[in-house]
């Protein structure tokens, strides 16, 4: 597989190692001289000076054959260009873009990048992740750049332990899909009693998060 990656951010260096280390063929397009002379010195031809989101830079690289091209510089500007460009002039199959301002996201999305990597959410799902008793894990995105899915465990004193889930007015656009109690996956059926330490797997309107959050913890 051939994968164009532009920019060499630190995710861009490091994905094109790990791509090399896999056997797949790689270029990475950068445009900043100083950091292109660092990639020449460190992986050879690999490494090309130039402008992403210019067409002819692009074929120079070979993205008529890309088979993915990754956009991951610093500026989700360029990143969005350098996905548009590779996908309506040279109908790359599939665009990959990194994201940092999350207020963009849905920009990506609506103008057909085919995957966007929000890295402002990959790091708060890993701070969440390790902060002990954090009530309320982000797991992902959904194709509606407003839903995404939530893990919401239910404390000790929350208000609705012992309640039946049907008794539980949920926000709008959300419902739960899930309950996993110890070592079981529950469905969420009406009759349902909720117990502390449930985790609740939610579909969740990002416009809603806070009110979700309180709901299920609050006491």
């Amino acid at each position: 597989m051939y994968v164009l990656v532009i920019g060499c951010s630190e995710v861009g260096y490091q994905l094109t190692k790990s791509l090399l280390a896999s056997s797949h063929e790689v270029v990475l397009l950068e445009k900043d001289r100083n950091r292109f002379n660092f990639l020449a010195s460190e992986l050879g031809s690999v490494a090309i000076h130039g402008d992403g989101t210019d067409d002819n830079t692009l074929k120079r690289a070979g993205a008529a054959r890309a088979n993915v091209v990754v956009a991951a510089t610093k500026r989700d500007e360029v990143n969005l260009v350098a996905c548009q460009v590779a996908k309506h002039v040279f109908q790359t199959p599939k665009t990959m873009a990194l994201v940092r301002d999350p207020r963009n996201e849905p920009v990506f999305q609506v103008l057909g990048v085919d995957e966007v990597i929000n890295s402002t959410h990959l790091a708060l799902e890993r701070l969440e992740e390790r902060i002990p008793e954090h009530s309320l894990l982000h797991l992902m995105s959904l194709g509606n750049p407003a839903m995404e899915l939530v893990s919401i465990t239910v404390p000790d004193d929350a208000a609705v332990v012992g309640q039946q889930l049907g008794q539980v007015d949920m926000p709008q656009s959300c419902f739960i899909s899930a309950v996993v109690r110890r070592t079981q996956v529950l469905r969420p059926l009406p009759d349902l009693f909720l117990e502390s330490e449930d985790e609740l797997l939610v579909v969740m309107d990002r416009n809603f998060e806070q009110t979700l959050y309180d709901l299920l913890t609050g006491i």
